[in-house]
């Protein structure tokens, strides 16, 4: 077994991609057959999330100053994008788009990130810093 670490990177106040997410997301790349694809948000989001992030996005005015303009779909595309895998960007681009008012994540992988998915043996740690710079490993394994 191969192990290999998922971290999001960047200044965020709030990240809003859970380890479940993102091993559905390495799912639907996994099973992909290139490295260029588009993801209906509602694949990798669970149901009404979007609209729950949304609420408490411009409910929380300190969130709101923050994070300006922003939309739930925006902010998950954007933390997709500065996904890193062992300190490497897993993504070339991430962009979200609606088609007939259902949004969809499309995106490019890196060739490194494609190709560690491919491997059977690999498995993700989700790896994340609490406020006292302590880390805490989730590990993701694709269904």
């Amino acid at each position: 077994m191969k192990e290999y670490e998922i971290k999001i990177t960047g200044e965020y106040d709030v990240i809003v991609l859970s380890p479940k997410m993102v091993a559905l997301l390495i799912d639907k790349i996994r099973d992909s057959d290139k490295k260029e694809m588009i993801i209906p948000a509602k694949e990798i989001l669970p149901k009404g999330y979007a609209e729950y992030l949304n609420c408490v996005l411009h409910a929380n005015t300190e969130i709101a100053t923050t994070l300006p303009d922003r939309s739930a779909y925006t902010l998950i595309a954007e933390q997709i994008e500065t996904m890193q895998c062992n300190e490497t960007h897993c993504f070339e681009r991430v962009d979200v788009a609606k088609l007939n008012c259902n949004p969809q994540l499309d995106l490019e992988a890196k060739e490194e990130f494609y190709i560690l998915t491919k491997q059977l043996d690999s498995v993700f740690r989700y790896v994340m810093q609490n406020e006292y710079e302590e880390e805490i490993s989730i590990i993701i394994i694709g269904e």
